[in-house]
């Protein structure tokens, strides 16, 4: 069974659709960009990728979640940071009141 499991079971029972996956570390993320050999858009994804996760080690579990609706978002977080990735599916659903 997947330890992050239930990130996942997490994110279904969102009413906002959500993509959860879990990397074994960042070099995977980049090494499977550059497999798709799309031109210019997998130099400009590589490209923001090692931008995006610069601050990650490179021996450290990624949590990536995807939102994919209207506002549409890619978030990642270390295994450290698990509490946000938590906070981050729990409260996607909410909008917030603007003054």
């Amino acid at each position: 069974m997947d330890r992050f499991a239930y990130l996942k079971d997490l994110a279904a029972a969102q009413t906002t659709p959500l993509q959860v996956r879990v990397w074994e570390n960042k070099n995977v993320i980049i090494h499977r960009n550059l497999q798709n050999k799309r031109g210019l858009i997998t130099e400009v994804w590589d490209a923001w990728l090692h931008q995006v996760l610069r601050p990650f080690g490179g021996f450290e579990t990624v949590i990536e979640i995807d939102r994919l609706d209207a506002q549409a978002d890619i978030r990642f977080f270390s295994e450290n940071d698990l509490a946000a990735a938590i906070h981050y599916l729990l409260h996607v659903d909410e909008t917030l009141a603007v003054s």
